[in-house]
């Protein structure tokens, strides 16, 4: 093992010129990383402005495997050729889930090194090394990093990239949206972030006559690069090619995997894997094609090397790198990623139509002249200048390679946004969901039928179902016409590209985003209304949206999905469609998918609320004179019965969140709220309807709920609210029903506990449910009933107040609570159903805000997040913050919330 000197900055210095040096970990060995720092120094060297020396961490060879200009200093810092156990030891300095090459031996070298680093811009090239150099170098040292790899895409190397790329002078990123990415995740906090494509190898590139009817990738043969895609793809055009062939190039742990398949695919003869290549330009001076199927890229420097050589590329979009790279139907054809129909279809056409491959490979060569290495080395020759004068102030914006220090967009001449701006003052419309819906869907539909004209259309809707929300599938020969025809959408909606593959989503206005995806080829994008207006999320932030997806045509002009869907993969041409009604429009769609399916519940579903005006005199007279005031208050006290018109609201959910329900029946005590006006969807009923007159009056809520299946015209499935619970978002049938009927029980965390332990009226009634269940089944409850919607089958309700008879009259002749009640909806019927199988535990999303305690703004601010399918807003009788204060609270909440008014409001 040796060790190199101490690089000392006391020593005489070679010229006053700039002093740079690139930190790389391995220069002796293959791979892309090392080539594009040697190509960049050997660039820089020739150009002859700066002092240019690599230090490589680790020696492990006589000489680096790729050259290096003389006149590039080269030191190694370690020699790991021996046997030393310190390069077995773990580093101090690199946690292994970092980067798993570091030791303790490497320690020891960058230990030695680099805090006496006589250089003035030290140039990093992975993340662990960044952060060893930050961690190291002195302050007169600038730190430059170079992000080499799709960073959204990094496992290993995120956490040293975020937090040490903010004391960094810059970072260079290799396309506009990995740095767009990077400084929306780095906000205010970013250095100066700079898009910077690696260069071409200095040496000529010769050009490809394109006659060679081969198709050449290269990579290594993991699962990442998806080479299988690649050779599928080719097995489907074989027989309509011949002889082209496939040419695959690099070793890897698949590299048998995928000639057993060429051999089991008959392409033995036509597919070649003579492992890895030193020198790639002999390679792609006889290639007609260089395709890529990768699910993640960076900024390939296959794809910049082929299109060097006039090689047109066919490649699988990806969030950076490809879509940025290859611009579609000029320089070669991007797919959507992980579209196999789609690469099938592109390798199709450049293996049968000459022309089309002369005229992609012209746009090849064309584009690929802006990579050449001595026009990107005089562009960090600048960049090197500036940062090792000093940081550059916030505000200032130095040449067309700086993206910006906070994470806003780029400054470069492509468009580009960041990722999220939610936060955009958008004016709302006061719409419910699936009006919203229904106006996504118009413009869509419309833009489908314009971007069809006189081709062959072939689009379609697949209805949402118990799914989020329908699809509008469209041939990707529309996409770019129909995304033109979206342009026009208002400014409330927002176009998202949902962020596939592991990339982070980004949703703009529907022409910004257009024009940010530019090159790409999506497979997936989604119109909706923007979540959030002045800084909150509102009503329409989830489930009013529509999703459009983009199928591939094959020859035969069958649709091919690019994801696996319920229904089919593919489509014929012809296949018969059906018209069905979706939010309200009238679509095609394929009889298969107008049909319900296993999977949704479409049964009518009611809802009945239970509700009493509380400052109604006569009730209340009614309520002393039956002894309501001689109770403890949880039982009978008038502040039970407080209104601070939950009940509008908590209704205002069911209108904007569960469009699905048939009828509401409003459960009374011959009383009406004076906001509700006569509306065919709204049933008031009174308790003499449902209850025995020996009953009444009652101002029991558990008396009551032992009569509730009895209401008149109720549908066998329907969910009970109480008004102090609401729907939080969107909801689906099938969060309450089964499609076969079964009903959801929302178990919650608290315990029944044993008798005795706790005094409180529901925790009575809980412990008769037990006794009841215990002696009619053998089995104990356990946990209470969350504080939610409870919902319920009338049959089986029947059959609880069969089976316990003798408690349920019990409880519904008491007029308030009683220690002897059961909790006939709220507690004993779920039990029952768990113990006979028409019941089952179900889990959704849900809340309890407690009026009374002092953490109650800041719980009514956490709903604002609207992450809770429903919550339940209790009160109480004593209140740790001031009662009218808390009135106040909950009605701007409230309001704010449910902006929009129901139609059975006068």
């Amino acid at each position: 093992m040796k060790i190199a000197p101490r690089l000392s900055r006391s020593g005489p210095r070679r010229s006053d010129r700039l002093r740079v040096a690139f930190l790389v970990f391995n220069l002796d060995g293959m791979g892309g990383t090392s080539r594009s720092a040697i190509t960049q120094a050997n660039a820089l060297a020739r150009r002859g402005n700066l002092d240019v020396r690599m230090l490589s961490v680790t020696r492990s060879a006589d000489t680096p495997h790729y050259a290096i200009d003389p006149a590039v200093t080269v030191e190694h810092l370690v020699d790991v050729r021996g046997d030393d156990p310190r390069h077995r030891a773990p580093s101090r300095l690199v946690p292994k889930r970092w980067d798993a090459q570091f030791s303790a031996l490497t320690d020891i070298g960058l230990e030695a090194a680099l805090p006496d680093l006589d250089v003035d811009v030290l140039v990093t090239v992975t993340p662990a090394l960044m952060a060893t150099a930050i961690m190291l170098v002195g302050r007169e040292v600038a730190v430059v990093h170079q992000e080499h790899r799709s960073s959204a895409d990094r496992v290993g190397g995120m956490e040293p990239l975020l937090a040490f790329a903010p004391r960094a002078a810059a970072v260079a990123l290799l396309t506009e949206s990995t740095a767009s990415w990077l400084g929306a995740e780095l906000g205010a906090t970013a250095p100066e972030l700079l898009v910077m494509p690696n260069p071409l190898p200095i040496a000529p590139q010769p050009r490809s006559p394109l006659d060679s009817r081969i198709i050449v990738s290269a990579g290594r043969i993991v699962p990442e690069k998806q080479f299988i895609h690649l050779l599928r793809a080719f097995e489907q055009v074989a027989d309509e090619a011949p002889g082209w062939r496939l040419r695959i190039l690099g070793d890897g742990p698949l590299r048998e995997e995928l000639l057993a398949h060429a051999a089991k695919a008959g392409l033995a003869d036509r597919v070649e894997l003579p492992g890895a290549v030193a020198d790639m330009a002999p390679e792609w001076a006889r290639a007609a094609v260089c395709a890529m199927s990768s699910k993640t890229e960076g900024f390939p420097l296959v794809a910049q090397e082929a299109m060097s050589a006039g090689v047109p590329v066919v490649t699988y979009d990806c969030p950076s790198g490809p879509r940025e790279l290859v611009e579609d139907e000029i320089s070669g054809l991007l797919v959507g990623a992980g579209a196999k129909a789609g690469l099938a279809a592109a390798l199709r056409r450049v293996t049968s139509d000459d022309a089309l491959l002369t005229r992609l490979g012209e746009g090849a060569f064309e584009a690929s002249r802006q990579y050449d290495a001595d026009a990107i080395a005089a562009r960090w020759e600048a960049v090197f200048a500036r940062v090792a004068r000093g940081p550059v102030a916030p505000s200032g914006v130095v040449g067309d390679d700086l993206v910006g220090r906070s994470g806003g967009s780029p400054t470069t001449s492509s468009p580009t946004t960041p990722f999220t701006r939610e936060g955009m003052p958008v004016d709302i419309p006061l719409v419910a969901p699936v009006e919203a819906r229904a106006e996504a869907l118009q413009l869509v539909v419309a833009a489908a039928e314009q971007s069809a004209g006189s081709s062959e259309g072939g689009w379609f809707v697949v209805p949402a179902h118990d799914g989020p929300a329908p699809v509008v599938v469209v041939p990707t020969a529309q996409r770019r016409a129909l995304l033109d025809h979206l342009r026009t959408a208002p400014v409330h909606l927002a176009l998202r590209d949902p962020g596939d593959r592991g990339w982070p989503e980004r949703r703009l206005q529907v022409g910004e985003l257009v024009d940010a995806l530019g090159n790409a080829a999506p497979n997936r994008l989604v119109l909706e209304p923007w979540p959030r207006a002045h800084g909150r999320r509102t009503h329409l932030a989830d489930d009013a949206g529509v999703e459009i997806e983009f199928w591939d045509r094959l020859p035969d002009g069958t649709l091919v999905a690019p994801r696996p869907n319920r229904w089919t993969p593919e489509v014929p041409a012809g296949a018969a469609t059906a018209t069905v009604e979706v939010a309200g429009i009238r679509v095609p769609t394929l009889p298969l998918m107008a049909l319900p399916t296993v999977y949704d519940a479409t049964f009518p579903i009611d809802v009945v609320y239970t509700w009493v005006d509380g400052d109604d005199p006569e009730w209340n007279a009614a309520r002393r004179a039956r002894g309501g005031d001689d109770l403890r208050p949880e039982a009978g006290g008038q502040a039970r019965f407080r209104s601070r018109d939950e009940l509008l609201h908590s209704m205002r959910s069911v209108h904007l969140f569960a469009p699905w329900v048939r009828t509401i029946h409003l459960v009374t005590a011959g009383q009406r709220p004076e906001w509700l006006a006569e509306h065919p969807q709204v049933r008031v009923v009174d308790h003499r309807e449902i209850l025995p007159p020996d009953a009444l009056p009652t101002f029991n809520s558990q008396a009551i709920e032992t009569a509730l299946h009895r209401v008149p015209g109720l549908a066998e499935h329907f969910v009970y609210l109480n008004d102090d619970v609401f729907l939080g978002r969107a909801t689906r049938p099938e969060l309450f029903f089964s499609p076969g009927g079964g009903v959801a029980a929302f178990v919650g965390d608290g315990v029944v506990g044993l008798p005795g332990t706790a005094d409180k009226p529901f925790l009575h009634a809980a412990g008769t449910n037990r006794r009841l269940i215990e002696e009619a089944f053998g089995v104990a409850i356990t946990q209470v009933m969350a504080h939610s919607p409870h919902p319920h089958r009338v049959s089986v309700l029947a059959e609880v107040e069969a089976r316990f008879a003798e408690a349920v009259g019990r409880t519904a002749r008491s007029p308030f609570r009683a220690d002897t009640d059961v909790s006939m909806l709220s507690s004993l019927a779920q039990h029952y159903g768990l113990v006979t199988g028409t019941s089952y535990v179900a889990a959704a999303e849900h809340a309890f805000v407690d009026l009374s305690n002092a953490r109650i703004e800041r719980q009514l601010r956490q709903l604002r997040a609207r992450d809770r399918d429903f919550f339940c807003i209790g009160d109480h009788h004593e209140y740790a913050v001031d009662a009218d204060a808390v009135d106040a609270m909950l009605s701007e909440f409230l309001g704010e919330y449910f902006p929009v008014k129901a139609p059975w409001e006068r």
